[in-house]
């Protein structure tokens, strides 16, 4: 049997120490909310790693780390969603880490996971943006609400889960169509927050 490694770095681990080595973990430094965690040390190499990298048990590992950290109460939210992925960019990793991000935090607060949002185009440059006057240019118009979101109108409280915070622009965009929509209210929460927000 391989010894089990930690996810950041590989260095071994006890049988039992959990998914990362002490240093990685003192690495992770709570942020203000909507991030739950600075994007820093060695979180964005594993986030890296996971959307670009195709890295299945580093997604299970930052899905376990938002789920374990999420400051969010069973009764706070009706319904968990995500910050969609283009699809060609969904299929090309093999997953979207967003909707895995939201899957396992929706089992830990015990109440439904939901696809209600499309990407209905995909843009490279939005990656490598930090401008926020770019950023926003490049997101506005690209979300819509999937089929079957009336059925929320006006009731639903949802949790839109991404994976890093930069500059606000896509979740404001995606809240903006969720709140179009009809949904009662969103709630943001991100696993990383850039240091610059």
């Amino acid at each position: 049997m391989l010894p089990l490694r930690c996810v950041a770095c590989a260095t071994p681990l006890a049988v039992g120490g959990g998914d990362w080595c002490d240093v990685c973990a003192e690495q992770l430094t709570p942020s203000p909310s909507p991030g739950l965690l600075l994007y820093g040390g060695s979180l964005p190499g594993l986030i890296q790693r996971a959307k670009y990298s195709r890295d299945v048990s580093a997604a299970r590992a930052l899905a376990s780390l938002m789920a374990e950290r999420i400051d969010i109460d069973t009764g706070d939210v009706d319904v968990v969603t995500f910050v969609p992925a283009h699809w060609s960019r969904a299929m090309a990793r093999g997953f979207d880490l967003p909707a895995l991000l939201a899957d396992v935090v929706a089992v830990r607060l015990g109440v439904p996971m939901r696809s209600l949002l499309v990407a209905g185009r995909r843009d490279r440059r939005l990656a490598s943006s930090s401008s926020v006057d770019e950023r926003a240019r490049l997101v506005a118009g690209r979300f819509r609400a999937c089929p079957g979101i009336e059925r929320l109108h006006g009731r639903a409280r949802v949790l839109l889960v991404d994976d890093v915070h930069t500059t606000g622009a896509t979740l404001t965009e995606a809240s903006a169509v969720l709140v179009g929509a009809g949904v009662r209210e969103v709630i943001v929460r991100t696993l990383a927050l850039t240091p610059a927000q």
